[in-house]
């Protein structure tokens, strides 16, 4: 994703992470993230690493990354303890915003995967894809052709290929009742 959508998501990441007690950790890796502790201006937590150092020593379980520095990783020797120390661990990977990779963005985006998962030490049928787009769909063929464009990116056969297609549905609420005061020693015992 953008960074702005990276960043986004450290909230989330943080209070799902911490339910978990640190099984989990995420690190947030873009062209912003720190070297060092020191100039995270706050070091890493039980469930979030903040700086380069870190990642590299100890990579975490959730890695939020760009293509960018996507690309980065599996170039740059300071990044390669993150390959070895992840070798053969690699099991999801999220693209959001799917719907921006066509033509030739989306041959370089197959190619970036294929090497990812040769890096990572792992086969196509190791690692799920899942694409996300807020703004696919709608025609009448949309879902086969979807099916056709993800099984080209993840270089899988297309019935491995599922399209999940979310619908906007209206909750069923009570009808308006009357306004009444709060009372706050009842709100106080509720968990």
């Amino acid at each position: 994703p953008l960074n702005a959508l990276i960043e986004s998501q450290r909230e989330r990441l943080h209070a799902w992470a911490s339910g978990l007690g640190g099984r989990v950790r995420f690190a947030l890796f873009n062209g912003d993230t720190p070297a060092t502790r020191r100039q995270a201006r706050g070091g890493s937590t039980q469930v979030e690493l903040r700086n380069r150092r870190d990642i590299r020593g100890l990579p975490p379980e959730i890695l939020v990354t760009n293509v960018t520095m996507l690309e980065y990783l599996l170039l740059r020797p300071a990044d390669a303890s993150i390959l070895q120390a992840s070798q053969g661990a690699l099991r999801w990977i999220v693209l959001d915003e799917a719907h921006t990779y066509a033509g030739a963005q989306a041959a370089e985006m197959a190619l970036l995967l294929r090497r990812v998962r040769a890096a990572f030490g792992v086969t196509p049928g190791q690692v799920r894809l899942v694409a996300t787009s807020a703004t696919i769909g709608g025609e009448n063929d949309a879902q086969d052709r979807l099916r056709d464009f993800l099984a080209a990116l993840a270089g899988q056969p297309a019935p491995s290929v599922e399209v999940i297609e979310g619908r906007a549905a209206e909750p069923a609420l009570p009808p308006p009742g009357p306004d009444t005061p709060l009372a706050p020693d009842t709100l106080a015992g509720l968990d």
